[in-house]
């Protein structure tokens, strides 16, 4: 299977070409309308651009996408940075060009090669990490335990998120999907089989950064 990478934070790149200038933004997304949303305010920002071209894509293998060259020449915008998306591997991710145009036409060719350099910059600025598959648990424990699952934790790669604290602790756990087994069997020893984790999901967590070449 081939990797799914996703931006970590929002991106952001400025290139000129023949005194056209680019603006690329990139941003990670869970929905259409929050595509949507993202799009109507970089045209609030810009209003006095000519171009406001995109590309995302939502979703796993029966991925959801869409892009627009928003009135440049047809193939020279939205499918360029679309393919950035899809060749490698982004989900879940919205990047999109703001141009001004600069007096001096670019051709399709140069059209393609800018929006494809700001496209790139702009993801590669929200630092884009690999998606790792991963199972979560939502479990309580004594606070003695906790103790020893937490520093297990700290030298593991496991997360522990949103600790309650009560008679007992509640809170969740994410494991690497190949560290499940491990897991399971150090909360058994370490407890004496009194902790048994049950009912998992399964879930895609951020991993190790990459960089688009």
């Amino acid at each position: 299977m081939s990797s799914v990478i996703t931006i970590s934070k929002t991106g952001e790149s400025k290139i000129e070409v023949k005194k056209s200038v680019f603006i690329g933004m990139s941003f990670h997304i869970d929905s259409p309308e929050q595509a949507a949303a993202f799009l109507a305010e970089e045209r609030k920002k810009y209003p006095d651009a000519r171009h406001l071209c995109y590309a995302w894509v939502l979703g796993g293998d029966s991925a959801r996408q869409k892009s627009s060259d928003d009135g440049e020449p047809q193939g020279t915008a939205g499918q360029p940075l679309l393919e950035l998306l899809t060749s490698n591997g982004f989900t879940d991710t919205l990047v999109c060009v703001t141009r001004y145009f600069g007096g001096t036409l670019l051709g399709k060719g140069g059209l393609k090669r800018a929006y494809t350099d700001s496209g790139r910059l702009a993801l590669n600025n929200g630092e884009p990490v690999k998606l790792v598959p991963a199972v979560r648990w939502n479990e309580s424990c004594s606070y003695p335990f906790f103790e020893v699952l937490s520093r297990k934790a700290a030298n593991s790669g496991w997360s522990i998120e949103n600790p309650v604290y009560g008679q007992d602790v509640t809170f969740d756990i994410t494991v690497p999907e190949q560290m499940e087994q491990e897991f399971t069997r150090f909360c058994l020893d370490q407890s004496g089989g009194t902790f048994v984790p049950s009912d998992p999901e399964s879930l895609l967590t951020p991993g190790e950064k990459v960089s688009l070449s």
